[in-house]
């Protein structure tokens, strides 16, 4: 498109040329207001090639459509999500904050040093006002800060930030899993299946554009490992529930049997098998990782 609305403005520049010779003024007028227009659209076509991803993509059209400006709060939860599967089924834990819904093993980044201060001196970022700041969610990427800082805030969290990384994202593990006492295991491997990133849209729940994002793990796990969980799946506890990915879909609802409460969250479906090839590619991509408790 780019060469496009550059060959049009380069023919109306000759119209001009022609239209000055011939003294025809109204042509000379049309032709010029012609190159300012398709200047104007090549120079979108260029900031397009800029917008190699959904979410970059999606931010423009909100602001040539008006809808967002630069100095718009944009509200991010930048998070990783564990894939334990066993057979068909997904273990899924208990939301920590009682929303009577289950969803996987996981939770948000967790900055580190004085990245916090560096991300509020580069980017003015301010706490996400959503959620309850307690030692749970202090010091993680759930913040918000103005549009015209989320490239360079995304560019940070991949290459130079300090905070969790996905060599070592151990940290909600232990805590939902081992120190619960649903499993008592000393190491673990996983795979880095990749990445999810939402579209910049506006949210319904906490009425506030948002972009969230989830990196997805898959356990491998051990025979003994494996014989754990089936050994889990026997019992009915409030901690943990095991979920077919076809409840996970459903998001827990069985309309054939008249149960229409939702019981598992819906960011769960990031993790489904069937969804990997959904996941953005990034580096690091299918490594094994093996963490030690």
């Amino acid at each position: 498109m780019f060469a496009l609305w550059i060959g049009l403005s380069l023919i109306s520049g000759v119209a001009i040329w022609l239209f000055d010779r011939s003294e025809i003024g109204l042509g000379e007028v049309f032709a010029s207001a012609s190159i300012a227009i398709f200047l104007e659209r090549a120079g979108k076509s260029v900031q397009d090639l800029f917008d190699n991803t959904d979410w970059k993509a999606s931010q423009r059209k909100l602001k040539r459509g008006g809808f967002i400006h630069d100095n718009t709060i944009i509200r991010i939860s930048f998070a990783y999500l564990y894939r334990i599967n066993v057979g068909n089924k997904y273990l899924l834990v208990q939301n920590a904050r009682k929303t009577r819904k289950y969803q996987p093993v996981g939770g948000v980044y967790k900055l580190y040093g004085n990245e916090n201060l560096e991300l509020k001196n580069r980017f003015q970022v301010k706490d996400d006002d959503k959620i309850p700041i307690d030692e749970s969610s202090r010091d993680d990427y759930r913040l918000r800060l103005e549009s015209h800082f989320l490239r360079a805030f995304v560019k940070r969290f991949d290459r130079k930030a300090e905070r969790e990384r996905i060599n070592d994202i151990s940290r909600e593990f232990k805590e939902e899993l081992i120190d619960s006492g649903i499993v008592d295991w000393k190491q673990i491997s996983y795979r880095f299946c990749g990445r999810y990133i939402s579209e910049l849209k506006f949210g319904e729940h906490f009425q506030i554009y948002e972009l969230l994002l989830a990196d997805v793990v898959e356990l491998i796990l051990t025979a003994e490992q494996e014989r754990d969980l089936r050994r889990l799946m026997e019992n009915d506890v409030e901690e943990y529930r095991f979920a077919t990915a076809e409840q996970i879909n459903c998001l827990g609802m069985d309309t054939g049997v008249g149960e229409l409460f939702e019981w598992i969250g819906d960011h769960t479906k990031k993790i489904l098998q069937e969804n990997e090839g959904n996941l953005i590619r990034i580096n690091g991509v299918k490594k094994i990782y093996n963490v030690v408790f």
